[in-house]
Parts: structure tokens; sequence; C-alpha cells
């Protein structure tokens, strides 16, 4: 195995919004933080990430050189910041030679574990898949991924799989299968699965119930492509349940419009070591490419090429994680002020519309005192400048107890 040597360094995130601990659905305890490896949550600042090009043990002199290598390629990343992975995954991806005959095997396969983290697919919507308040209040971060699919909630008792492969011999189903059979065949491996009509990987029937351990994500471009998934192996699913469980009667009903759904399904572990499952894996692959390839591990001594740190970075920001999500509506009900409030979002999430709407036993004057609360907060609507966000919106409502009300509801700020 070769390893490769950068620097960068680890810090908290800062915080530009003031957090809430949010009073819905939200029983977590210290201890649960602990155990979720919360209190020593740490990103990788992608800013401080210095390439370098430094040769080591005689081989490549850097990533960029490993992930154009002309061979089958098994990669495991040792980092644990979602960013940096997705942006490993995305580069490796993209780098990936493609062969000029039907007989040559360039692909690949990774392999990443991430600090807790919501990760949503690129058509969907933050609002309407996760338990923001939840999520806002544990500083756990919102990751919006490159490929298609649906929410899934990774921690350290998972593993994530990413198959790279050509456009022309992508099958939607056939890695997800080779998993399966690798799982399977391991003596220590508490239940059996199988590949689902929609290429979910799932436990065989337990009572008649097929759990879901693995969901699936595709990606086809430039004549590549991809299928990446999750793999429970021993995660807190009561934790990562809590983090996608959204009451509507307090966060508000979303309408996504053209926004992909996720896909509700009970999930269990399959109850492996994640270092059992990575060499199963590897094993189905090296049988499956028909010839020895190439394993390289990226730690914290990796050297990363500038377009990982840039790629992260980007991914990081408000405008990929929110700001790609597409038109929708967000509807809030307060039952103690007898009105509802509905806003309009276009794309970039800007708020395009504040629309207000009063219980027939409010008075004129209560009606009225809420309605000139909200007049700042509509012309800022009519401009098209306003991002909708708990902070945002709060900010423009003068009523004290509705904006706080509405932080809360939105995101878990104010």
């Amino acid at each position: 195995m070769i390893r490769f040597a950068t620097q960068y360094r680890a810090v908290r995130p800062s915080l530009r919004r003031t957090f809430i601990t949010p009073p819905f659905e939200s029983d977590l305890t210290e201890v649960d933080a602990d155990d979720f490896n919360l209190a020593d949550f740490q990103h990788i600042d992608p800013t401080k990430i210095k390439p370098t090009e430094q040769n080591t043990d005689g081989f490549h002199s850097s990533l960029s050189q490993v992930a154009e290598v002309k061979k089958p390629l098994v990669i495991v990343s040792k980092l644990n910041d979602p960013y940096i992975n997705l942006a490993l995954e995305d580069y490796i991806f993209t780098k990936m030679p493609l062969p000029n005959h039907k007989s040559h095997n360039y692909n690949r396969l990774m392999f990443y574990t991430n600090t807790p983290c919501v990760v949503i697919g690129k058509n969907q919507n933050p609002w309407k898949e996760a338990n923001l308040p939840l999520l806002n209040s544990l500083h756990i971060p919102l990751v919006r991924r490159n490929s298609g699919g649906g929410t899934v909630v990774h921690d350290m008792g998972n593993v994530n799989f990413s198959y790279m492969t050509t456009k022309e011999a992508f099958d939607r189903l056939k890695f997800a299968n080779i998993v399966v059979e690798a799982v399977n065949k391991h003596a220590s491996s508490p239940v059996q699965l199988e590949v689902n009509e929609r290429g979910d990987i799932v436990t065989k029937s337990i009572d008649g119930i097929n759990y879901k351990v693995s969901g699936s994500a595709y990606k086809l471009t430039k004549g590549r492509s991809y299928h990446h998934g999750t793999m429970l192996l021993n995660s807190r699913l009561d934790i990562l349940g809590q983090l996608l469980s959204r009451d509507e009667s307090k966060l508000g009903k979303v309408d996504a419009m053209s926004s992909i759904p996720s896909v509700k399904s009970k999930v269990k572990n399959v109850e492996i070591p994640s270092d059992v499952f990575r060499q199963v894996v590897t094993n189905a692959f090296k049988s499956y490419s028909g010839e020895e390839p190439e394993v390289f591990e990226i730690t914290k001594g990796t050297e990363l090429p500038s377009e990982v740190s840039e790629l992260a970075t980007h991914l990081t920001t408000r405008e990929w994680v929110y700001g790609n999500t597409p038109k929708f509506t967000h509807e809030l009900r307060s039952e103690e002020y007898g009105f509802t409030v509905k806003f309009e979002m276009d794309r970039k999430t800007v708020v395009s519309s504040v629309i207000l709407q009063f219980d027939a036993a409010v008075s004129e004057t209560e009606e009225k005192v809420i309605r000139d609360s909200f007049q700042y907060l509509a012309l800022m609507a009519k401009k098209g400048v306003l991002k909708y966000s708990g902070s945002e919106v709060a900010g423009f409502v003068t009523h004290d107890e509705i904006s706080d009300w509405l932080g809360m509801a939105i995101d878990g700020t104010t």
C-alpha cells in the first residue's frame, strides 16, 4: 500500500448564526452526543489545504498521478470530513482515464466514512428532507452531493462506497449485486442481503420486512459513470431517524414541487466491522476486475490537489447547500395567534412572496398588529433580495414572539 503526504489543519466551524436548542423532537442527551462523536466534531478547513508535489517511495509523486493510473484502482480515504471526501470522490471520478479498448479496465472503487452529517441529493429540498432545527442545534452539517437519489445520514458507523466505470459499462444493479454477494459469503454476517427493484440493498425478509441497509445514487457524464451508496454497519439508527423526522405541526408543510422526495424505508444495520466490509468488497472488486488492482490509502498525510480543496470549499457554501434548491413553498401555522404564513421561494431560495391568512376568530385589531409586524419582511421579499433562512426572516419581523417562532420553525436560528 502506498501512502502520500500533505498538510491540513482541523478547525471547528465558525458559526455565523445563533443556534438555539429546538423544542421539536429533540430528546438527545449529552451521552447521545458523546456516542455520536459530536463533542469532538471538527471539520477540515478546505482553505488551509496546501497542495504539494513531492515524490514518495519512488512511485507516483501526487494524488493527481494516482488518480490517472491506467489499471483498476481501490482508494480508501481515512479522512472523515464529508466535504473533503465528496470532493475527493468527484476528483477521482473526473480523473479516471477512459480506455480505448473494451478489454481495458480502469475501474475505480473508493471507500470513505464521514463524521455525522445529513447528505441530500443534488435536486432535493433541505426543508422537506431533514429536521433543520435539530441539525443546527447539534451543529451537524447538511451536505448536498453532486448525484441524485435520496437523503441519507452518515456517521462513523457506516461506510460509503463508490464504484466508478465507463458510461458504456454502466449497469444500475451490477455493483449492488457484487456487494450483496460479497457480504452474504462472509461467515460472520448476521443478515443475508438482496437487491430490490429500485437498486437498494435490503435484507432478505425478516418477519415479512425487507429492511434497507444501503441506498444508491448514480451519476453519468462525459463517458464515465458511478454508483455510490452508504452501507449501514453499526450506525446509531435511533439518532439518525430523528435527524430526518419532521413534525409538520411544528416545522411546517413544505411543497417541494419539482424536487425529488426521498422514499421512506425501515432500516437495519448489517453488524459487521467497517474494515471487514471494505475487505470483502475489495476482494469482490478484484475478482470482478480480473486483475490485481492498485490500492491507495488517503490519510492525514496525503497530498491533495488544489482542485480538491476548491471543490470542498464550494460544497460548504450556502449557495450550493441551500441555493441549489428548486422553487418551493413553506407554510407555517401559529395556533397561538390564529394565522398561517406561507413563504414562496424562487430558485436560489430567495423569498418571492409572503402570504398571511387569518382565522375568522382573530379580531381586526389583532390582525393589523401582526400584519404590521410583517411589513418590512414583505418589502424585502418584494425587492427579491431576501434569502430564506430562520435568522434572515426573523430579522425583518418586528413582533418578538412571532419572530422567534419563525426562526425556530424554519431552521432553528433566530
